[in-house]
Parts: structure tokens; C-alpha cells; sequence
């Protein structure tokens, strides 16, 4: 799974040129010298107590292991894509503890599991590295899907909590500390009060002491009052709301409207963060789970990783809000693709004699012809994308060829297509087919695990290996 680390020499050049800073070409040379301290592939061993054998025995032994337990799964390892399709299947049919292994692997895998055994010294040390490095990231993803699964559980116990339980007496001090933090990011509504606020508040925080299932999620119940009834909370005394709209997730867009939207949902994020830190030593509040939830009824965890996780500009603060990943953005980290040889997988590519960096420099090309036309294909392309995935799955090399050619007649019908630019459009038209199979499989693979998460599993992680 790909993973940028901001503690490692390149994975920090990349994130400044991720950033819009350029990095200069001394910046790499030291961040190489950098990595060229780093211990090789014996020393490793060596920190690790492992002999080199072992090592590569038990990496070759694992990855048998996977193809056995794909085989008897009735899953098929030779092509990637059946692979995808197959594993949903079975996922929304029977969601297992063992399908959520796989899961893992697919997306850890960083190439020696669906790709061919290591012949050679130096593919048997990369091997060995790679199994290493995997063996990590693998148990680190389990872990956290668990943990998601568990989550999800919980917050269908929360949802089920519909009409609100007979408040009990209990310590209400906090109402100063969120009406104080309420105050400091909203102005107060034309007709509210800080006084009906606070008799308010008092009235929900013993609603959720009522109930063990609420207390556990009060910052998120909190704050689903101060912001969906946030008008009522602050003008209405003795107000009453279903619990069950408060679980009713928000269909906001996030593009909408970007300049108002982008303000309001950081001061919502702010708001909740604040919120959270207000309760965090509470032992009867479940902190992750008030995230999660966060994350399943606003649009706020992906105004986060879209906006501010990406690098949003609008404000001095970069925040880090504790959302657990989605399992979208999960599997477009992990970049699984089809294609085990990559850009090598193209047969147009091939058979034009033009080299990767050759179409990638036409496709950034400002020509308006060359611009036109790319965009022609497209959005041919992409209106048809169901029809062309499925014919370019049966089709051989011959077919492809046709494939492109057809595409490329029909995309361009009425416009002028020049020999030169021919087998560049070819070119990108076979990309974009390979483009549309990894995410239809991508598909797959995002449906496949949120149908794994949905709940917790039974059994257990040991039982894995």
C-alpha cells in the first residue's frame, strides 16, 4: 500500500512537490546521500535475528499459501480483474475473517503475491524486503478494518436509539465549557439566549447519562444539536427532538457554493474537535466511535480528506481531525491495478514504437487541435465506459487494436486527424481502456470491503496468522 512518510528522505521531497514547492536538484542529492546510510537488505536480517533462507521460505511459503486459499475460495488468481469481481461476490455474500485477510493482502501486496516467483539473486532480496515491509502493513490495515468493523457495529446500536430516554440527574458543569466553545465559533441567533442554550444543554447531557449507548457518543450528540438544531437549541426552551434525525447522515455537496461551504464545515470541524478535547477524559465516551460517526452522518470526513488532507489553502491551520480511512481511500492508496507489467501491458504502446514519457508529454500538450481531440475521446470514453470495459475484458490483441481503432473513428468522426498524432491517440486510448478495467476493479474491491466493515467479524485475528 503506498504510503507517503514525511520522516523519510524521498517520501518528504515528494510531499513539498506534492505541495507546489519545488524541490531543488541538491535537495535530492542529499536526501539520496540520506538514504544511502540506510541499512541494506542483510543488515535488516541481521537487526532482526533472521537468517536470509528463512526468510525467503517463509515468503514463498505464504505466497503459495494465498494462491491455496484463493483456489479453494473458488477465486481466480490469473486474471486480476475476475479476481475483483469474484472476491465482492463473496464478500456481500458471506463477509468472514478470512475474506478480510485477503482483503489486506490485495492491498498490501507489493508485488510478490500475484506476480511470478523470484528467479535471481537480487529479485530474491527484493522479495525478502517486500515480504518484510508487507507483513507489517498487513497486520497494521487488519487491525485498523477491525477496528472499523467494531466501530460500525456500535454506531448501529446508536442509530437504533430513536426517542430519548428519561433524563437522569447527573453532573451538567460541562454546558459552560460548550456553551463558551459554542459562542467562540457561531454568533448567536437573532432570537436565541445563552441562558435557554445552557437550560438546553443541561436537559441533553442527562438525556445521554439516561442512556449508556448516548453517553458514549455525547460529543457527536452534542454536536449534531448545535449544529442541525442549532437555531431551536439556542431560542426554544424545553426543546424536544427525535434522536432518529439526528442520525439521518446530511447530503450536503461539498463543491457546492465552495466559499460559504468551505468556512462552515471547518468551523464545524473545529467545533467537534473542541468538543471531543472537552469530553476526552470522560471513560464512558468512545471517542473513535464519535468520529466515526461523524464521518457517517455529515459530508465532514470528506470535505477533510478532499479539501484539508489534500492540502487545502484556505486556512493557516492544517489540522489533523482523527477520521478513521475510508475504505475508498484505502484501496486508492493501495493503487492495486490489472495490469502486473504496467504501462508494459499496452499493446498500442508497444506496437507504436513511442515511449511512455512521449504520450504523457502529447496528452499535457496546450495545442488546441491536440486538446480537442483528447477531449473528444474522452468523453466517448466515458459515456460508453460500461460497454468498453466489458469488450475490451474478452477481447485479445487483435481485438484491442480494432478496439482502439473503432473508438478512435467514432470519438473523431468530423474532425481532421493528422498520421502524426494517430499512434499517440491510439496509444492513450489503450491507456484509457486499462484505465477504465483498474477502476471497475477498483469498484469491486471499495464495495467488497465496505461490506467487510459493516460490522464486526466473528472469530479471531489470531486465527489468521
Amino acid at each position: 500500500m503506498l504510503k507517503l512518510d514525511p520522516n523519510d528522505p524521498l517520501d518528504r521531497m515528494i510531499l513539498k512537490e506534492l505541495d507546489g514547492a519545488p524541490v531543488l536538484f541538491d535537495e535530492w542529492l542529499d536526501a539520496m546521500d540520506e538514504l544511502s546510510d540506510e541499512p541494506d537488505c542483510e543488515q535488516i536480517l541481521r537487526d532482526r535475528g533472521l537468517e536470509r533462507e528463512t526468510v525467503l521460505r517463509d515468503a514463498l511459503e505464504y505466497r503459495r499459501d494465498f494462491h491455496t486459499r484463493l483456489a479453494e475460495m473458488g477465486i481466480s488468481a490469473d486474471d486480476r480483474f475476475t479476481l475483483c469481481f469474484q472476491f465482492n461476490e463473496q464478500a456481500q455474500a458471506a463477509p468472514s475473517l478470512e475474506l478480510l485477510r485477503i482483503f489486506c493482502e490485495l492491498l498490501c501486496d507489493p508485488g510478490f503475491l500475484l506476480d511470478y516467483e523470484p528467479a535471481t539473486d537480487d529479485e530474491e532480496e527484493q522479495t525478502i524486503l517486500q515480504y518484510l515491509s508487507f507483513m507489517t502493513e498487513r497486520d497494521e490495515l487488519l487491525q485498523t478494518l477491525l477496528q472499523r468493523g467494531e466501530l460500525a457495529g456500535k454506531f448501529e446500536e446508536v442509530k437504533k436509539e430513536k426517542r430519548s430516554p428519561k433524563p437522569v440527574d447527573c453532573d451538567t458543569e460541562r454546558k459552560y465549557e460548550i456553551l463558551q466553545c459554542f459562542t467562540a465559533l457561531f454568533d448567536m441567533p437573532a432570537r436565541g439566549s445563552g441562558d435557554i442554550l445552557q437550560h438546553n444543554l443541561t436537559h441533553y447531557i442527562c438525556v445521554a447519562t439516561a442512556s449508556p449507548v448516548l453517553k458514549s457518543i455525547e460529543p457527536l450528540l452534542i454536536f449534531r444539536l448545535l449544529t442541525r438544531r442549532q437555531s431551536y437549541m439556542c431560542s426554544t426552551p424545553d426543546l424536544a427532538v427525535k434522536l432518529s434525525a439526528l442520525w439521518k447522515p446530511d447530503h450536503n455537496k461539498i463543491d457546492a457554493d465552495n466559499g460559504r461551504n468551505f468556512k462552515q464545515y471547518r468551523t464545524n470541524l473545529q467545533l467537534f474537535m473542541r468538543l471531543c478535547r472537552i469530553y476526552e477524559r470522560d471513560l464512558q465516551v468512545d471517542i473513535p466511535l464519535c468520529w466515526y460517526g461523524l464521518d457517517q452522518v455529515t459530508v465532514l470526513g470528506d470535505f477533510y480528506r478532499q479539501e484539508i488532507a489534500a492540502g487545502w489553502t484556505y486556512s493557516d491551520e492544517q489540522d489533523e481531525f482523527p477520521f478513521p480511512p475510508a475504505i475508498e481511500e484505502l484501496v486508492e492508496d493501495a493503487l492495486f491495478t490489472c495490469f502486473e507489467h504496467g504501462s508494459g501491458d499496452s499493446i498500442l504502446l508497444a506496437d507504436s514504437g513511442i515511449t511512455d514519457k512521449e504520450v504523457l508529454d502529447y496528452q499535457c500538450s496546450d495545442h488546441p487541435v491536440t486538446v480537442s481531440l483528447l477531449e473528444r475521446i474522452s468523453a466517448h470514453m466515458n459515456t460508453h465506459a460500461v460497454e468498453l470495459t466489458n469488450q475490451f475484458l474478452q477481447a485479445d490483441p487483435s481485438g484491442v487494436k480494432q478496439m482502439c481503432r473503432t473508438i478512435l473513428e467514432k470519438a473523431t468522426s468530423g474532425a481532421a486527424v493528422s498520421a502524426q498524432d494517430v499512434p499517440f491517440l491510439l496509444a492513450s486510448i489503450n491507456e484509457g481502456l486499462m484505465e477504465l478495467q483498474d477502476y471497475f476493479a477498483s469498484q469491486y474491491l471499495i464495495q467488497a470491503g465496505q461490506a467487510l466493515t459493516a460490522g464486526p467479524l466473528t472469530g479471531t485475528p489470531e486465527q489468521l496468522g
